[in-house]
């Protein structure tokens, strides 16, 4: 018999184990993010026979649209154990988090077009340019990734098109997973060798942050189309990048990315 419900707190070892062995997950990050953000009535899952089959955990969230604040649901964790896949048990999970919650439900997704057939829409894109080397007038050198400041980029640079909130924890998890450099005015998280969000509020703070990039052989930089980042490259050699994805078409130009 499959059950879908929310979670039993009795359960939080059983989330955690199924979270560890589908994504193969660094321990110590996930006993961080189970002490921080686990809530048993964040989290839905689907049982099989009385065997917990498949889950997501549906974080409490906030975006900001037009200056205004709503409130949205963020799904991270969405984990099917191999035995129970293709059963419709995480589309299922899906429509009951979007049918209790009565919010737009947000994500990153791992596999676009499974959630695009579940009725998601991208709601906004990075441009991603090939890095070349950069000219400086003078020295540049990298501040300490402070998340206050961090925010303050964030926020201005997404304005326009609106964004989701982080709150601080949402940095911490950000600027330990990633590396990450800053200048006045601009920061980049990078990985595996490409600055995978790159934002920068002024011409001087893109040149430097180009510039520093470029020293650690950054070979790609994704920003936003608007960003005067961009206007460092050539458009031709641009690619548009998907980013997150929402249930309501309301949150179009609302700027999602990876977030814990």
């Amino acid at each position: 018999m499959i059950e879908i419900r929310r979670s039993h707190k009795e359960e939080r070892e059983a989330l955690y184990e199924l979270w560890a062995s589908v994504f193969n997950e660094d321990r110590l990050w996930l006993d961080r993010f189970f002490a921080l953000r686990y809530n048993s009535d964040h989290i839905f899952v689907a049982t099989v026979d009385g065997t917990l089959a498949s889950a997501l955990h549906a974080l409490d969230a906030t975006y900001v649209q037009a200056g205004r604040k709503h409130r949205c649901s963020y799904i991270v964790g969405a984990a099917t154990d191999p035995a129970y896949r293709r059963q419709g048990l995480m589309g299922t999970l899906l429509s009951e988090a979007a049918r209790t919650l009565q919010v737009p439900i947000t994500l990153f997704p791992a596999v676009r077009p499974f959630y695009e057939a579940n009725g998601y829409e991208t709601t906004s894109h990075l441009v991603s340019y090939p890095l070349t080397p950069q000219q400086a007038e003078h020295q540049i050198c990298s501040q300490p990734a402070v998340w206050s400041a961090l925010d303050a980029i964030y926020r201005q640079a997404n304005e326009e098109g609106g964004f989701l909130v982080r709150d601080t924890s949402a940095w911490e998890f950000l600027i330990d997973g990633y590396e990450t450099v800053s200048v006045d005015g601009a920061y980049a998280f990078i990985s595996e060798g490409r600055a995978v969000e790159a934002f920068a509020l002024t011409a001087i703070a893109a040149q430097s942050l180009a510039v520093l990039l470029a020293e650690r052989k950054v070979t790609h930089l994704a920003t936003l189309a608007s960003s005067p980042l961009s206007a460092l490259f050539d458009e031709e050699d641009a690619v548009s990048l998907p980013m997150g994805m929402s249930t309501a078409p309301s949150m179009r130009g609302v700027y999602i990315a990876e977030q814990y």
